[in-house]
């Protein structure tokens, strides 16, 4: 038997580690004594604390490592765990990158080197958009932005779709979202609002909220391609793009998402749509 010191050191974790996988159940001593209340592992039940280890190592959170290894977890429950780990990974790796090239175009600018503005690449088309009528949910967001707003909107498409099978509705167009500030609370949250396109004849549907957005006398909209993490890249080169081009913003913004859900997000085709003016038109 090993003590539990002797247990921490060839296993290279700690002690208080070791205590608190016991008090969830994780990595239970192979015995306590009943007076002193001291622990004692066996040997082998090194590869078990190993185990532990490397799926901590791989960003499984305790909860989950518990999940995969109660005696009923089937391979498969592993597997789904790590490819959420690897999308949530990809997605922080997207964003980090997104992040580091921003910072990295302050920096020459600060430096006084010629920064291409990014405007310059973006395709705006000027446009009217015809009233739609939509099947959405609406949840609170802690803000704006990828870090934000990813972590909520992501599971509101597979929830509306599902609600809207639930109901028999199997045709239905893409997905949209708009997003509003949270005036409740301390004002700093989101409400974000999601769904789908469905067909002007569908009325009240359990658990969705069925409505007609307006038609957008005059929009301006560009496409972006790939992660949803660089989608503020997109949105900056829009508002260049009408800064630059004498156009007022007006209303709330909108995302119209064309690809299906289950092709992978460097795939994926959106339209960012923004309700615009000429300068100077909407105080005429």
């Amino acid at each position: 038997m090993l003590s539990i010191g002797e247990f921490a050191s060839i296993g290279r974790v700690s002690v208080r580690m070791l205590r608190h996988y016991d008090e969830i159940g994780l990595l239970r001593p192979a015995r306590v004594d009943p007076a002193t209340g001291y622990r004692s592992y066996e040997a082998s039940q090194l590869t078990g604390l190993s185990r532990i280890v490397e799926l901590k190592g791989l960003g499984l959170t305790l909860e989950q490592i518990a999940r995969v290894q109660r005696e009923d977890a089937v391979p498969h429950d592993l597997e789904t765990l790590l490819v959420t780990v690897r999308a949530d990974l990809r997605r922080a790796l997207a964003e980090g990158e997104a992040r580091l090239r921003r910072i990295e175009a302050q920096l020459r600018t600060l430096k006084g080197d010629t920064v291409m503005p990014t405007s310059s690449t973006v395709t705006v088309e000027i446009r009217s958009v015809e009233p739609q009528r939509v099947a959405t949910l609406t949840r609170k967001a802690p803000g704006f932005g990828p870090a934000n707003i990813s972590p909520v909107i992501g599971p509101m498409y597979p929830d509306a779709a599902a609600l809207l099978a639930q109901a028999g509705v199997t045709e239905f167009g893409p997905g949209i979202a708009l997003y509003e500030a949270d005036e409740s609370g301390d004002g700093s949250g989101a409400l974000v609002t999601a769904g789908f396109v469905v067909p002007e004849s569908t009325g009240a549907l359990p658990g969705l909220d069925v409505h007609d957005i307006p038609a957008i006398p005059q929009a301006a909209i560009t496409v972006h391609r790939g992660e949803v993490s660089g989608i503020g890249e997109s949105w900056m080169a829009l508002t260049e793009w009408l800064h630059e081009n004498d156009y007022e913003l007006i209303d709330v913004c909108r995302e119209v998402y064309w690809t299906p859900g289950d092709s992978p997000q460097s795939e994926w085709i959106t339209d960012l749509v923004q309700p615009v003016a000429a300068v100077g038109a909407v105080r005429r």
